[in-house]
């Protein structure tokens, strides 16, 4: 068996998102488990619990390697963290008294219009709760479990409060 090595930086810190995604899970797995592993959960809070641990991870790289500040904006946040993990080809937001209304379309990581699963009329939608981790890391905030209210489609709006 080879050794499989890249030089490309580009590769590099795409390579590192990927790896703090797969940390946070890891970590939101041990952080959540009382909540995701009760019967009475919904697959969406629990979606939305070990989500939230991802952004967080993910911002965490984001300012570390000088993308955002914690000083921008909601709307420079998402932005650019959309710009390096590609959630929807649109994504629009309006921040309203301590809620964010998000609208999705096309997104690029919906277990059931990308994945193609049966979901069994439940969601499991991971953007509401990687932007809300995202958004409570920057300001200084643990993430915390609120209802995310879904509204599911090839059009996802999706209102998280902050």
């Amino acid at each position: 068996m080879g050794i499989f090595t890249s030089k490309s930086e580009k590769l590099e810190k795409s390579k590192s998102f990927l790896n703090k995604a797969i940390i946070g899970l890891g970590f939101g797995i041990i952080k959540t488990r009382e909540l995701i592993l009760n019967d009475a959960t919904d697959t969406q809070s629990a979606t939305d619990a070990l989500s939230m641990w991802i952004g967080r991870e993910l911002m965490k790289e984001m300012l570390e390697q000088k993308l955002v500040k914690v000083s921008d904006s909601e709307e420079k946040l998402i932005g650019e963290l959309m710009k390096v993990i590609n959630l929807a080809e649109e994504l629009d937001l309006n921040v309203e008294e301590n809620k964010l209304k998000v609208v999705v379309q096309k997104c690029h990581i919906c277990p059931k219009r990308v994945g193609g699963y049966d979901l069994e009329n439940n969601t499991a939608c991971p953007v509401g709760g990687i932007l809300t981790g995202a958004i409570a890391y920057a300001r200084g905030s643990d993430p915390i479990v609120s209802k995310n209210h879904l509204q599911t489609g090839e059009i996802c709006h999706i209102e998280m409060d902050l």
